[in-house]
């Protein structure tokens, strides 16, 4: 990187500099350690936060996992997912999804576990502390060999590339000028850990749950022996706020009114502990990278929940780009060749989350019916194309 010496003791070198230490930026430090690069990541938080609710890591990026070699370890840090129901609140089960067949096919079941707990284990796999924890980039000079990124604590840090994880509301997006297009879903949601609940009986511990009713809808499993996630969506003017008790006052008149038999969960659950967030997406940007700077996971296409792929997305981007940055070198040409792998997937994920979520919610009761009698009566073969779509992973092959 000649053309960029830069004569200044502060300043670091590395062949990857990646902003956000979530999920998709944890990944990817990971994956290119694997293949003998030097990574910087800068995180804008002090340290990995405890606060959170939980998250689930289908099939997809339990194989990115295993192939990094620390699969095991994310199954045991969590709880496998063996069966999915789908229900309506009034009428039970739409869909009934058996991930041991999964399984059989992808190697793995949905494992569910808290998100702190995730990245816990995901640094534990980063060597030689790679993480700077209250430091992000103010500014990128882009010339010739690589970037030149000024951080916030006045220190430089000359990579071959710069990689923005650093989610929706990406920094590194507007920097470079990527900006996209916020979607509100017309949507937002609660979600908490329910300590200790009692839930499930014994021969259903592995189950998990998503219930539908009119204007929101409940979801839920294990994460771990005593602990369950859920989470609950309602149709919501954007931006609204609310006080912890406001939130939990709000989440129980839900329960009484539509998902009565699971109130459980929200009695084992603290106040304090529940997060509000509206859902929402990004529009498919044009392009995913400008030169040498490029855009994994939510900075480059944030999804809506509703097929639980947001995290998964994040991990399988990070296997793509460092097989990419493999393949063609540490340069304009692999960021390219990423997204060209990438998008016709990413795109199909976002699409489909987005129609799931318009449809989730539904009010009218005829609407209703034929909405469930559709799905009920969805062949097999077009539910076994979705399923492979999702857990597939790309291969530049």
């Amino acid at each position: 990187m000649n053309a960029m010496r830069v004569q200044d003791e502060t300043a670091t070198e590395c062949d990857v500099l990646i902003q956000g230490a979530g999920i998709g930026g944890l990944a990817l430090g990971i994956a290119l350690q694997r293949r003998g690069y030097r990574v910087q990541l800068v995180e804008r938080a002090g340290g990995l936060s405890e606060v959170g609710a939980g998250i689930w890591m289908a099939a997809n990026a339990m194989q990115v996992f295993a192939h990094l070699g620390f699969a095991e370890k994310i199954i045991a840090a969590g709880w496998t997912v063996k069966l999915l129901r789908l229900q309506d609140s009034k009428s039970g089960d739409i869909q009934v999804t058996d991930m041991s067949q999964i399984a059989k096919e992808y190697g793995f079941e949905t494992i569910a576990l808290h998100r702190g707990v995730l990245q816990r284990v995901l640094l534990e796999q980063l060597q030689e502390d790679p993480v700077r924890f209250g430091c992000e980039v103010r500014s990128v000079t882009q010339s010739g060999d690589g970037v030149i990124a000024k951080l916030s604590d006045g220190s430089l840090c000359i990579a071959a590339v710069l990689i923005g994880a650093d989610g929706l509301h990406s920094q590194i997006r507007s920097i470079v000028g990527l900006d996209g297009e916020k979607r509100y879903s017309g949507s937002s949601s609660y979600r908490a850990i329910a300590r200790g609940a009692r839930v499930l009986p014994a021969g259903a511990e592995h189950d998990a749950y998503e219930v539908w009713a009119s204007g929101c809808r409940v979801g839920f499993s294990k994460i771990n022996a005593g602990d369950y996630y859920w989470y609950m969506t309602f149709d919501s003017a954007a931006g609204e706020t609310s006080s912890a008790s406001e939130r939990k006052e709000h989440a129980q008149k839900l329960f009484r009114t539509h998902f009565p038999q699971w109130i459980s969960l929200l009695e084992s659950t603290r106040a304090e502990d529940i997060l509000r967030t509206d859902i929402g997406d990004l529009k498919p940007l044009s392009r995913w990278s400008s030169e040498r700077i490029g855009l994994v996971g939510d900075a480059a296409h944030a999804t809506t929940p509703n097929l639980g792929q947001g995290g998964a997305m994040a991990v399988e981007d990070a296997l793509a780009l460092a097989e990419a940055f493999g393949r063609f070198g540490l340069n304009e040409t692999a960021l390219s060749r990423f997204e060209q792998l990438r998008r016709k997937k990413v795109d199909w994920t976002v699409s489909t989350s987005w129609s799931i979520g318009k449809i989730c919610h539904v009010g009218n009761p005829l609407f209703r019916f034929l909405r469930n009698v559709a799905l009920r009566k969805t062949p097999a073969s077009v539910t076994q194309k979705q399923v492979q779509r999702m857990y597939r992973l790309d291969s530049y092959s």
